[in-house]
């Protein structure tokens, strides 16, 4: 086994060429610092790390940790409320946190120049958060809802509590990470300023940074912003209890109105330092991990099962191996089981194949370089390892002992971890629960309804230098190339890391098909990727995951596209699964038939969700008629023949309208090599490619359509209106209108729904658009006996930007916020390459990321108010809502 080690030497000496050695600091305080130059493109990212999750919480406190999470971002002395999400705005950046059972992480991403607005942040909340009792019971609410979503409403998410909480008996594991609901509805003030102050220490904690900096000028910086802080004691674990050791099989059944049977299996296995832990992991890549992967190969592919994954918990104490299946309309869970015991049993007595191990490792090794090749993946990686088992460097000493590991000790460890005696086995039993729609005639909003407050701006800066242009676009040095056949090829290197992206691009649309046979174009993707005549299903996935890649493709509007990410060695294999993809697709009826199953299985899972039928039934409302909303449906899929996809994909999967980017440590002279060789000969089919359908608008704008999905205990609520086409000259300032309106938390449903009320844990804005038309849909979920004020909210907020102009400061936060992003588009190969096709596929200039810029930079507030008035001021709104409400409901006038 000791052949592998030059693979990995190899990768890990190309990697430190264009990465500085991590470097571990430890500040008087006990804050542990590991920082990492990263200079490849202007981003950093951030990661504060504490050592504290679901394990440490006392009864009657369960959730505190994942309440403590949101309460950080709540504000500070300094900082006020909203301040925090207004900066990570300025600086069009990412950020986020989330619990587990054995840390709180929270991670920033912003362009490098603004990394001491993420030092001040996270050291100001660090030791200066204020728990105001309004804002608690605001966010109490806002966790409530999250719990409703997660855990009750969500069948997967109450079985999994099932699941956990029966197989353990002692140890604080078994309790959900969101707490229970009478915990989280009496958490007051008080009791979370405490539980803060006792855990969120820089003695408990790890700062992480990784990216386009200086390390010495960063650690004074750090030492600046973290060296005062008081250090605190360094909890400990006391009070955690031990599990006893499992001595019997355990079985739970859950009831649930969902459509789709689950079924979950775990076994006890041990922390995450345990030599045991690495190899279970392998098994379970082994098991589950892409479509080569055994279960997949006995339960998916056998129409046993819609989806099957498994996970290693590898934590702190002693965690579970759970396996997970969605089941196939009318199978029983014990098929299934049976299917996984036989698996494995094989694991147990017979040891794997040698080539199957090397396989296995090839795709560990190169899901490290993958996961290095991202400042916040990487970030995250040695931020966790460092507060969990007190190594960062860790996944490296994972990765060097698991090229020592033999075949018979993956049957070893199979044999001592998945014993009958030690398995708990959780069924979710579906009881359906399709409820009655029903249509209303609008009546008045809502009376309990407050007008928003004033968002506060002053002391927000915004320098001019954050205002203006990028200096290069993302299509620098991209290098063009058309095969004579019409092919467009784009190639751009960058030697950073040992690593390509390929993103292509064919014209096979949803719009393209015909209404009768909604779901053809998804149909016709899903089933290319079953293989060539040579190459049947699984052959022609394990050729690309047995080195650690696999290949995306699926079907929007107005085109189909699909990336692979491989190591820069297999660029060859990644560009020839593509030519066989678009080029050789078998098609054969067997393969045919298991498609449209699973489609019209994942008709059941959206019929689950209180979201996908409230959207559903939008897109139905705001469609000239509801059948070119294109939603499938059992009598559209039924209706699709063989001879429909194949005649459909040749017509659309052709050379002319087909674009191939390629982005990472290539050669461009040996990438056009390849593509010609491979693409020259091919020629479009006779029959000329189907023309997109036209989007006809609705005339029934103003109504409210209502469906009850019985036992849901929260609603779906969307609300839609017309939006121009990405080709208006209104486009870009629209776009910035909608970002004011409703993208993320910082803005003003964010801030008036969520933040003011506790009336959702998600609330947002989308634009979806066309050429030539498009839809505003402000969007959340809520509470069913919340929904109308809910509703009511949104409308408010709608119409407010139709009745003044946007504050100076708020459009130029956007403004910012845009310009700031621009540096993180430059962060990943598969993020340029996917824009860059994107940008061809709509016939956009290469380097519209700055063309668009420049014309967002030009906007100015009495532009916004009037596309605001042209597009939503004197049209009526459709509204959708769906689950546990009567049909009752008050619908919206204006």
């Amino acid at each position: 086994m000791w052949r592998h080690w030059p693979v990995l030497i190899v990768l890990i000496t190309v990697i430190g060429s264009a990465i500085a050695e991590p470097v571990l600091t430890v500040l008087d305080n006990g804050l542990t610092v590991i920082t990492e130059e990263l200079h490849y493109a202007p981003v950093v990212s951030t990661v504060v790390a504490y050592r504290v999750g679901s394990r440490n919480e006392p009864e009657g406190l369960t959730g505190m940790s994942h309440f403590c999470e949101h309460m950080m971002f709540k504000g500070t002395a300094d900082m006020p409320k909203g301040r925090f999400w207004q900066i990570v705005q300025r600086n069009g950046g990412w950020a986020n946190a989330f619990t587990s059972e054995d840390v709180t992480t929270y991670f920033l991403v912003f362009p490098s120049t603004r990394l001491d607005d993420a030092l001040r942040i996270e050291s100001d909340r660090m030791s200066n958060c204020l728990f105001d009792s309004a804002e608690v019971a605001s966010e109490r609410n806002v966790v409530h809802e999250e719990r409703r979503m997660r855990s009750v409403d969500s069948p997967s998410g109450a079985l999994y509590e099932a699941l956990v909480a029966e197989a353990y008996t002692a140890h604080t594991y078994g309790r959900p990470v969101i707490g229970f609901e009478q915990d989280i509805l009496a958490y007051d003030a008080e009791s979370a300023c405490c539980y803060y102050s006792s855990w969120y220490t820089p003695s408990n904690a790890v700062l992480c940074v990784v990216g386009d900096f200086d390390t010495d000028e960063l650690l004074s910086a750090i030492e600046e912003y973290f060296g005062s802080i008081d250090g605190g004691p360094a909890p400990g674990d006391e009070g955690i209890p031990i599990e006893p050791g499992q001595m019997e099989a355990r079985y739970v059944e859950i009831e649930h109105p969902s459509n789709l049977g689950r079924l979950s299996m775990a076994f006890h296995t041990p922390s995450g330092l345990h030599p045991d832990s690495r190899v279970l992991d392998l098994i379970g890549m082994h098991l589950s991990s892409g479509r080569s992967s055994r279960l997949e190969h006995v339960l998916v592919q056998t129409g046993l099962a819609s989806s099957v994954g498994v996970w290693n918990d590898g934590g702190m104490d002693p965690g579970l191996f759970t396996i997970s299946a969605t089941l196939m309309p009318g199978v029983e869970p014990d098929a299934v089981m049976e299917v996984v015991w036989s698996e494995l049993d094989s694991l147990s007595s017979v040891p794997i194949e040698e080539e199957e191990l090397e396989d296995l490792l090839t795709r560990i090794e190169a899901a490290h370089v993958f996961q290095s090749a991202s400042p916040v993946g990487s970030a995250i990686s040695m931020a966790l390892n460092q507060v969990m088992f007190d190594d960062y460097l860790k996944s490296e000493k994972d990765l060097a002992a698991l090229e020592r590991l033999t075949t018979e000790d993956i049957q070893r460890v199979a044999s001592t971890w998945f014993g009958r005696d030690l398995v708990t086995i959780a069924v979710l039993k579906p009881l359906g629960g399709a409820g009655e729609a029903s249509a209303r005639e609008r009546e008045s909003l809502p009376t309990d309804i407050q007008e928003p407050s004033t968002v506060d701006f002053e002391g927000l800066e915004i320098p001019a230098e954050m205002l203006e242009l990028p200096a290069t676009s993302i299509s620098e040095g991209v290098i063009e190339y058309t095969l004579e056949n019409g092919l467009r090829l784009l190639i751009r290197r960058d030697p950073t890391f040992p690593i390509a992206t390929v993103a292509f691009g064919i014209p096979l649309a949803s719009l393209r098909q015909p209404p009768e046979l909604a779901g053809l174009a998804a149909v016709a993707c899903d089933a290319a990727l079953y293989g060539t005549l040579e190459l049947p299903y699984e052959e022609f996935h394990r050729r690309l995951e047995r080195r650690g890649s696999y290949v995306r493709f699926g079907t929007s509007e107005e085109y189909a596209s699909g990336s692979v990410g491989v190591l820069v060695d297999d660029l060859e294999l990644a560009l020839q699964t593509v030519a066989d993809l678009l080029r050789r697709p078998a098609f054969r009826e067997e393969d045919l038939e298991h498609v449209i199953d699973e489609h019209l299985a994942s008709l059941e899972r959206r019929r689950e969700s209180v979201f996908s039928v409230a959207t559903d039934n939008l897109a139905r409302m705001m469609s000239g008629s509801p059948e070119m909303a294109m939603i499938p449906s059992e009598e559209t899929l039924g209706a699709i023949e063989r001879s429909d996809v194949v005649e459909f994909f040749d017509r659309c999967s052709r050379p002319d309208g087909t674009v191939i980017v390629v982005v990472g440590d290539v050669d461009p002279e040996s990438v056009q090599d390849m593509v010609s060789g491979m693409f020259e000969d091919w020629t479009a089919a006779p029959d000329t490619l189907p023309d997109l359908l036209p989007q006809e608008p609705s005339t029934r704008a103003g109504s409210l359509y209502v469906e009850t999905m019985p036992g849901r205990v929260q609603a779906g609520v969307v609300v839609g209106g017309f939006a121009p086409g990405y080709e208006s000259p209104d486009f870009e300032v629209f776009n910035v209108m909608n970002r004011i309106l409703g993208a993320g938390i910082g803005s003003r449903l964010g801030r008036y729904v969520r933040d003011e009320q506790g009336l959702a844990y998600y609330v947002g804005s989308r634009l979806y658009t066309l050429a030539e038309t498009g839809a505003l849909v402000a969007l959340l979920s809520t509470r069913t006996d919340y929904a109308e004020q809910a509703l009511g909210s949104v409308v408010e907020t709608i119409e407010n930007m139709t009745e003044e102009e946007v504050d100076p400061v708020e459009l130029r936060l956007v403004q910012a916020s845009m310009v700031g992003n621009h540096a993180l588009s430059n962060m990943s190969y598969s993020g340029i390459a996917r824009t860059l096709m994107s940008n061809a596929m709509r016939s956009r200039p290469l380097d519209y990321d700055v063309t668009m810029l420049s014309e967002v930079l030009s906007i100015e507030a009495s532009d916004v108010l009037d596309v605001a008035r042209t597009y939503l001021g004197d049209s009526e709104f459709f509204v959708s809502v769906a689950g546990g409400v009567d049909a009752e409901l008050a619908p919206v006038s204006r």
